[in-house]
């Protein structure tokens, strides 16, 4: 830095940064002729702007702009990240991330360990501050990079794997620089235990920082969604958003800065950005690419003014060796763990020309500058350092940068693929028809006369006459392909705007057009786009999660009744927007009439397809749920036909055909509107509750003052097709009863029963906290009304007839188990275990004479008695009679199922009766039961 006692003032700082970005604008000027990249040129005239002012005493000035850690961290670093991060394709960044986590975290460690081994062999170097060396210049540096790529124009996936390891590989650096430099500035061993601890606190800092950032930028997406309004509003808070995350994440959490600025700059682009119209879209990201161009402007000025040539010569081969071992450390793990990576994980191919650009793309920039800047001036061997990491950067935007782009056409990575040429050759086709009915036109008006008409129309074809072949068959379906998806898009996103679908909804259709368009460019067949969500999708996959962990809860009873409406709804609202876009996409292509017809056709069928499956699930619920339907049509279009009335005023506004007081009143009105109609997820119609509750046997009989009570504590649950309303092993305390639809019953696998309007299951966890027996699965969209163990037993509590009957009920099946319990095969099991066992025994009443069993013949049941007498006969011999307590049959329960004797009723008796198919189904869940089964099987000790 300039010495202390030169004190800047604050006008001439103003005056010389203005200065500085005059000079960057006239540069981008000249550069335009230049055959290297802006950035590359700025540095440039950096140096010379800095050996001037070393030299020149009326132009040291400039000397007090040099780089400090803060500058770049705290000024450019957040700008610059949150712009590359909010533009980038976060769903191909995602597929990618594995190779990228291993460049940015195991790949530069090694690099690390690489070049302080190089560093301490052939400089023989203390080896703790080649280590710092080695952390600080093995990180490719976001800013360079990113800045490049733009310029070039570099493929996607390549951008996304460059650009992706060096946003995220810096935060990795940094911890391992401070963790190094803690142990040289203590001058302690590192040991293994330091290494476990290094481990934990890059995770704490890497993981820590994306998360604060993902939490600060989806609350931000949901803040300026409902109190902002207006597009300043937007842009200013994504600069907040920016240096705030940076700041709380840095200084106050100790957590990953960077980390934190891309994760919140990722999550904004994802959740906020979809829900703004395109022209304040437009306005912010243009905005962010002037914030862009300035800080890149003044961040490699200031990388030149900080390089002092004449230190860089008197070091010249320390710095030789320095590039050379981080080159070659860069090429050790491109050309080994990237290939390996996609290997191991059947991640798509990463080819050797990529892996080419991807290592001698591996820029150093101010980041690195910035690290070694930090470093305390009384370490021994500070000096060296800096001087080391401005040669290797000088030599990274000198040499690397300016020969990337030969690079990358002498390898052919430029070339347009098959794909882009179609797009090309219709671009050109496009572009001509515009130039001739532009040209047209002035000819029509009389601008022109007609031969000059024909002469620039003449010019013209010239210009966009094409030499490209012609589009091949299968080319030319892919591009009709990516044509339709762009109208999808484009579709979407209307709808999104008026409000017919809701922004969650929408991201999932958005997310499953993406998808579609990564198939047909990997020459797959198109899916199905709008369609019901994939079962694997994200949302699909948490929405099952939360499914899961509600269902069963007392406390989540009114949130599972209101979610499984708005499910519904937005399921209608996915199929409706469905139906407008395949609508819109078969106008598209009938418009288009200069495209193959036979293609055309091909393409137009898909969409007819979709759109008749649509058109037939909405058919589905507006007859499964009919007054649901037109509700919710009703709603739903009303208040769309409102939204679009509000943004057309917002329109005729801001074109100033009404004034401000005109778009007060209309917006007033049409929100008054908007907030009396009643919820669009609003509750299908109830039926009778009562007499459906008065229909279980539990419940059956009790007075209907009773039953109206119980009716009124039973709350109404919507489940979609393939919804588990109960699961197999899981806890439950609630009865269902179907009030309209269909459910199948799963044992395991096993499809065992259907049931529909009226049936009831899960009654006997009104009895206590239950283990379900079955899984049960609503077949087709189904409402079903859930009454709640807790509210049978409130009102228990408050009337005796209630009480009377459950405790009655409780004792009988306390009886029964105490029964189960006295057969010998069953004897000792756990009381959970018998518990099950009696849910699954069924009460069977015989009169006298009636043959309950007969020998010789075979029989997979066992009975006990619970009350009365039964006569057992051999060889129509009476042996023996049996009363209340006793038991019959079990060996059925083993599989010996030819009974031994005949079992006749002697007076009016009530027999507990169990199959060995229920047993059995038991013991596949439960090992102490199949323990005593197979014991019991092999030793046969069974006596009656």
């Amino acid at each position: 830095m300039h010495p202390a006692e030169a004190v800047v003032h604050l006008p001439e700082v103003v005056l010389i940064i203005m200065a500085l970005l005059t000079v960057a604008m006239l540069a981008a000027g000249v550069c335009r002729n230049l055959p290297i990249p802006y950035t590359v040129f700025l540095v440039i005239i950096g140096i010379v702007l800095g050996t001037f002012a070393r030299n020149e005493e009326s132009m040291s000035v400039l000397l007090d702009f040099q780089l400090t850690p803060d500058i770049v961290f705290f000024l450019f670093l957040p700008a610059l990240l949150f712009e590359s991060a909010f533009n980038l394709n976060a769903r191909q960044l995602v597929r990618d991330l594995v190779p990228v986590l291993i460049l940015a975290v195991p790949a530069l460690l090694i690099s690390t360990a690489f070049i302080a081994v190089g560093l301490w062999f052939f400089l023989e170097m203390d080896f703790t501050l080649a280590l710092l060396f080695g952390a600080l210049i093995s990180a490719t540096d976001p800013v360079a990079v990113i800045s490049l790529f733009k310029e070039l124009g570099a493929p996607e996936r390549l951008t996304i794997l460059v650009e992706g390891e060096s946003l995220l590989n810096d935060a990795t650096a940094i911890v391992v620089f401070k963790i190094i430099l803690l142990f040289a500035l203590s001058g302690a061993a590192f040991t293994w235990a330091d290494a476990g601890s290094a481990v934990l606190d890059f995770f704490e800092v890497f993981i820590g920082g994306a998360l604060v950032g993902a939490v600060i930028g989806f609350a931000l997406s949901e803040f300026l969604y409902k109190l902002f309004s207006g597009t300043s509003a937007f842009m200013v808070m994504t600069i907040v958003v920016a240096y705030a995350c940076f700041s709380i994440a840095e200084h106050i959490l100790h957590v990953s800065g960077v980390m934190a600025v891309v994760a919140s700059a990722i999550t904004m682009g994802m959740l906020w950005v979809p829900r703004i119209s395109q022209s304040a879209i437009h306005t912010v990201k243009e905005t962010w690419e002037v914030i862009a161009l300035v800080s890149n402007s003044l961040l490699f000025l200031l990388v030149g003014l900080s390089v002092d040539m004449g230190s860089l010569i008197n070091r010249m081969d320390a710095i030789a060796i320095a590039i050379l071992l981080v080159l070659l450390s860069r090429a050790s793990t491109i050309y080994t763990m990237v290939p390996a990576t996609i290997k191991w994980f059947s991640l798509p191919h990463v080819s050797l020309g990529e892996r080419h650009i991807m290592w001698w793309g591996g820029l150093k920039g101010g980041l690195a500058i910035a690290i070694v800047l930090s470093v305390p001036e009384d370490l021994p061997g500070r000096d060296l350092l800096l001087d080391l990491t401005l040669g290797v950067v000088m030599f990274s935007l000198l040499v690397n940068a300016p020969t990337i782009k030969p690079l990358m056409k002498k390898l052919g990575i430029d070339k347009l693929t098959d794909d882009e040429l179609a797009e090309l050759k219709q671009g050109m086709i496009h572009a001509g028809e515009a130039s001739s009915s532009f040209i047209n036109r002035f000819y029509k008006a009389g601008i022109v006369s007609r031969s000059t008409e024909q002469l620039i129309q003449k010019n013209t074809d010239e210009v966009f006459a094409s030499d490209i072949p012609a589009i091949q068959r299968a080319q030319g379906i892919r591009h009709m392909r990516f044509g339709a998806l762009r109208t999808e898009f484009d579709e979407l996103k209307k709808l999104h705007d008026i409000g017919l679908i809701q922004h969650y909804t929408y991201l999932d259709i958005r997310n499953n057009i993406q998808r579609d368009r990564e198939r047909i460019a990997a020459s797959e067949g198109p899916g199905d786009s709008t369609d019901i969500a994939s079962k694997t999708g994200l949302f699909i996959t948490v929405e099952n999660a939360l499914l899961r962990a509600i269902r069963e809860h007392d406390w989540a009873a009114w949130l599972l009744s209101r979610y499984q409406n708005t499910r519904l709804s937005q399921r209608m609202q996915r199929d409706i927007a469905g139906v407008l876009i395949c609508t819109s996409v078969l106008e598209m292509l009938d418009t288009h009439l200069e495209l193959d017809e036979e293609e055309r056709e091909q393409v137009a069928e898909k969409y007819r397809e979709r759109l008749q499956r649509r058109r037939s699930r909405l058919r589905e619920i507006a007859e499964d749920f009919p007054d649901f339907y037109v509700r919710f049509e009703t709603n739903l279009f009303t208040q769309v036909a409102l939204t679009a009335a509000r943004l057309h005023a917002e329109e005729d506004h801001h074109d100033g055909e009404i004034g401000a007081k005109a778009l007060v009143r209309i917006e007033s009105m049409i929100h008054e509107a908007i907030s009396t109609l009643p919820p669009v997820t609003e509750a299908a119609p109830r039926l009778d509750a009562s007499e459906l509750i008065g229909t279980v046997p539990l419940l059956n009989g009790l007075p209907t003052e009773v039953l109206d009570q119980l009716s009124e504590c039973a709350k109404s649950v919507t489940f979609l097709a393939g919804d588990i309303v109960i699961g197999e092993g899981e806890r439950g305390d609630a009865l269902y009863i179907i009030t309209h639809g269909v459910v199948s019953v799963y044992k395991g696998d096993k499809k065992v029963a259907e049931l529909s309007d009226g049936d009831f299951f899960g009654e006997m966890a009104l009895l206590g906290d239950q283990v379900r027996t079955a899984t049960v699965k609503a077949k087709h969209p189904s409402t079903l009304l859930r009454l709640r163990r807790r509210d049978v037993m409130q009102l228990a509590r408050e009337g005796t007839e209630l009480r009377r009957r459950l405790t009655d009920i409780k004792e009988e099946r306390q009886t029964q188990t105490d029964l189960i319990g006295i057969v010998p095969l069953l004897r000792g099991l756990s009381s959970e275990v018998l518990e099950l066992i009696v849910e699954q025994t069924m009460s069977v009443g015989f009169k006298p004479g009636d043959a309950v069993m007969t020998e010789g013949e075979r029989g997979d049941s066992m009975f006990i008695i619970i009350h009365g007498v039964v006569s057992v006969y051999k060889a129509g011999e009476h042996i023996s009679d049996l009363k209340e307590g006793d038991f019959f049959g079990e060996m059925a329960l083993l599989g010996d199922q030819v009974r031994t004797a005949t079992v006749k009723i002697k007076e009016q008796t009530a027999l507990l009766k169990l199959s060995r198919a229920d047993i059995l189904q038991l013991a596949e869940n439960n090992p102490e039961l199949k323990e005593r089964l197979e014991e019991a099987k092999a030793s046969r000790e069974i006596v009656i």
